[in-house]
C-alpha cells in the first residue's frame, strides 16, 4: 500500500512538474546531457529487447545530441542489469532497457535483489510485440490444433526453450499447457539467440518468442511458425493463426518493453527523457523499424507507464499464483 501511494505521488509529482516548477526543470533540462548516456539492457545482443533498443538509441543520440550507448548485462532474466541501474548514480546518464520480465520477476522469484516499485522510476513505454510459438522446420504440425495433438500424444517428452526462467515466454508456453491440459520441459537458456540455437540444433522441439527475434530465421526457411498469441494476425506473419483461432482460449501474453531510471533520478530529467522517447519512437524511420519488426509503439508518459507497470505487477501475481510458479 506504501508503495503504491508513493507512486501516486510520484504521478501528481510529475503532473505539478509542467506548472510551478515549470522554469527551473526547464532550465535544468537544458543543460541535461551533458555526456553519453548508458542504456543497459538485460539481455544478450541480437534478442528482442535488444533490437528495439538500439534502433531507439540511435533516434535518442541524433536527438539529445549526445551518444546514447546500448550496453548489455545479460543474465537473471533481465534482473542484473535492473540492479545494477537501480544501484547507478541517479543523474540521468544512467537507464535500464525494460522487458516485460521486470514486472513478472518481482512476482516470481522468491529472492529479489531488489524491488522495481521501490528501486526504479518509470520513464516510458516503449513497444510491444506479439509472441510467435516456432518449430523447426520438420516439426509435424501447422498450426495450434496440429501442434497440440503432437503434445498431447507425447505427454512429458518435448523440451520447450526460452530466454530464461521467469521470462514471460516461459510463464506463456506454461498458460497455454495448462489451459489446453498438455504436458512439456521447460529448458532456459541465457537469452533468446541461444534458445533458438537449442531449437535448431534439436535440444528442444519448440517455444515462444518475441516476433522480431526469429522473424529471419522465419523467413530463411529454417523455422516454421504455428501461432501468435495476439488477438489479431501479426501484419509481418499474415498467413499465421492467432491462438484463438487454432481453437485455444485466448492468453494475454504480449512482450513489452520500456525504459526505467535509477528511483532518484530527478524528475525533471525523467520527464525531458520520456518526451524524447515518445518523440523518437513517433519518427517515420522508427516506426518503419518498429513494423518491420512487427512491433507497435506503446510510448505515452512516466504517470501512465507507472500505472500500466504496476497494473501488469498485479496481473503476473494472479497469472503465477494460478500456475503454482516460483523460482529461488
Amino acid at each position: 500500500m506504501k508503495t503504491i501511494q508513493r507512486r501516486k505521488v510520484l504521478g501528481s509529482a510529475l503532473c505539478l512538474l509542467a506548472g510551478t516548477t515549470a522554469n527551473l526543470s526547464w532550465a535544468q533540462s537544458e543543460a541535461w546531457p551533458s555526456k553519453p548516456i548508458q542504456l543497459i539492457v538485460g539481455f544478450p545482443p541480437g534478442g528482442p529487447n535488444d533490437l528495439v533498443a538500439r534502433a531507439l538509441a540511435l533516434r535518442l543520440s541524433e536527438q539529445l545530441k549526445q551518444q546514447v550507448v546500448v550496453e548489455n548485462r545479460a543474465g537473471a532474466n533481465g534482473n542484473i542489469a535492473a540492479a545494477a541501474v537501480a544501484r547507478a548514480a541517479p543523474d540521468g546518464q544512467t537507464f535500464l532497457y525494460n522487458s516485460s520480465a521486470l514486472a513478472l520477476s518481482s512476482v516470481l522469484y522468491t529472492k529479489n535483489q531488489i524491488d522495481p516499485r521501490k528501486d526504479l522510476l518509470p520513464v516510458n513505454g516503449t513497444a510491444a510485440l506479439p509472441l510467435v510459438l516456432i518449430v523447426e522446420a520438420s516439426f509435424p504440425a501447422s498450426n495450434f490444433r496440429e501442434w497440440a495433438a503432437q503434445v498431447r500424444a507425447n505427454p512429458g517428452k518435448f523440451n520447450y526453450g526460452s530466454p530464461g526462467a521467469g521470462n514471460l515466454a516461459h510463464v506463456a508456453v506454461a498458460m497455454i499447457l495448462q489451459a489446453n491440459g498438455l504436458d512439456a520441459v521447460h529448458a532456459p537458456y541465457k537469452g533468446s539467440s541461444e534458445a533458438l540455437q537449442g531449437l535448431i540444433g534439436g535440444s528442444t522441439q519448440f517455444q515462444l518468442d518475441s516476433i522480431n527475434s526469429p522473424l529471419a530465421l522465419i523467413k530463411s526457411g529454417r523455422i516454421k511458425p504455428l501461432f501468435v498469441t495476439s488477438s489479431q494476425r501479426s501484419p509481418v506473419l499474415p498467413e499465421v493463426q492467432t491462438l484463438v483461432e487454432g481453437g485455444s482460449s485466448p492468453i494475454d501474453a504480449a512482450a513489452w518493453q520500456g525504459v526505467m531510471a535509477p528511483a532518484k533520478t530527478p524528475l525533471n530529467i525523467v520527464q525531458r527523457m520520456a518526451t524524447e522517447i515518445t518523440k523518437a519512437m513517433s519518427t517515420p524511420e522508427m516506426k518503419s523499424a518498429l513494423a518491420a519488426q512487427g512491433a507497435y509503439s506503446i510510448a505515452t508518459t512516466p504517470e501512465r507507464y507507472n500505472t500500466f507497470f504496476l497494473e501488469e505487477i498485479d496481473r503476473y501475481k494472479k497469472t503465477v499464483d494460478a500456475l503454482g510458479l516460483k523460482l529461488d
